[in-house]
């Protein structure tokens, strides 16, 4: 009998000793990187919940993060049947990996995500997009590869705000769909481009900034900034304070903060 692989197993070639156990070759490993669109997302502020909450209360930590992992599944939920659309949690982050063309896509369900967490968690978050090589495996529970690490340390790095900043790889991939740039991404005074998200949901959503306020009014959002920003001011928290007072001033450049 002809081997196909060389390889031996308790002294036999290995298709001979599939055939005498009666087993089953086992599948070929992808080890090949592909191009791909990969979004990295930080949920900020889970560290300190988790300290905050030692052996005892530690539900506390637990029962949030599935909070939001119900979110995400249930947005991601939507997309079921497409292609090679994967996530994965890592404690408090999330990982996206899709194809480029599917840029539009996944900024709608990144936007989703962002506003739904904020909103019904009371928590910010960060992130990056962009385009590069890797490798998921295992239905999207293994990922490897250098545009996961250049994602993961774009949102360390330069994403700074509550924010999902989005590279020129990305914005590329936007152009290349033909759709326009500026109806999903927003740059900002550093120059950084970031998901719109406020935008893009309330155009998924069909609402008006008015709309948009009574939601936020109704889900103490508002409160939820005011008094984080106020907090870390009087602490003298500077670089947390001035994250709340960036989506603050995010959301009153929409016209969806409420009037006072």
């Amino acid at each position: 009998m002809a081997t196909t692989t060389g390889k031996k197993i308790a002294g036999l070639d290995y298709d001979e000793w599939l055939e005498k156990t009666g087993k089953e070759a086992a599948p070929r490993i992808k080890k090949k990187y592909s191009r791909s669109l990969i979004a990295f997302l930080d949920v900020l502020g889970i560290k300190k919940l988790i300290s905050d909450h030692p052996g005892g209360q530690e539900h506390v930590a637990i029962d949030k993060i599935e909070e939001m992992r119900r979110i995400v599944e249930m947005s991601v939920a939507v997309l079921k049947d497409r292609d090679e659309f994967y996530y994965l949690q890592i404690s408090d982050s999330f990982v996206f990996l899709c194809r480029p063309t599917d840029i539009v896509i996944l900024v709608e369900l990144l936007s989703t995500i962002q506003t739904r967490i904020i909103h019904e968690c009371n928590f910010l978050l960060r992130g990056a997009v962009t385009v590069g090589d890797a490798i998921i495996r295992e239905d999207g529970k293994f990922i490897i590869g250098p545009a996961y690490i250049q994602a993961y340390q774009l949102q360390e790095n330069d994403a700074l705000y509550p924010r999902i900043i989005v590279d020129k790889s990305a914005i590329t991939a936007i152009t290349k769909a033909k759709m326009a740039i500026h109806d999903y991404l927003k740059e900002d005074a550093d120059k950084e481009y970031f998901v719109d998200y406020i935008r893009v949901y309330m155009a998924h959503e069909e609402l008006k900034p008015a709309d948009m306020r009574i939601r936020l009014k109704r889900d103490s959002t508002f409160d939820y900034l005011k008094k984080g920003y106020k907090e870390y001011y009087d602490k003298e928290n500077h670089n947390i304070a001035q994250k709340y007072g960036w989506t603050m001033e995010y959301y009153k450049g929409l016209k969806v903060w409420e009037e006072e």
